[in-house]
């Protein structure tokens, strides 16, 4: 691999993580983690020493912060879930009453 592409896959995932930590949205953040981990993932096989280290770390760290914001990610989809129900649920009883005249 090209050390430039490495270093370049490198610092793309370092600049996702930290998007990842300044999203406030725990799906935002899941999903910038995910990003980070394939960027990392990359030069972490096929580069060379130096780079190799840093993109290991960088791809560690990065799969502790999916581990983290997980939990938070599951419970934030789950109240979307029950909202958007609830909601199809509201809009659909007016239409069936009035017998879905157009």
């Amino acid at each position: 691999m090209n050390p430039k592409s490495a270093k370049t896959f490198v610092w793309a995932a370092v600049i996702s993580i930290l998007l990842g930590m300044v999203v406030m949205s725990p799906a935002g953040s899941l999903s910038l983690y995910s990003i980070a981990a394939l960027f990392a993932a990359i030069p972490a096989i096929f580069s060379t020493k130096r780079t190799r280290i840093a993109a290991i770390v960088i791809l560690a760290v990065s799969l502790v912060l999916l581990a983290v914001t997980y939990p938070k990610f599951d419970a934030e989809i789950t109240k979307y879930r029950e909202r958007a129900h609830k909601k199809s649920s509201e809009v659909s009883t007016p239409q069936q009453e009035a017998g879905g005249n157009k």
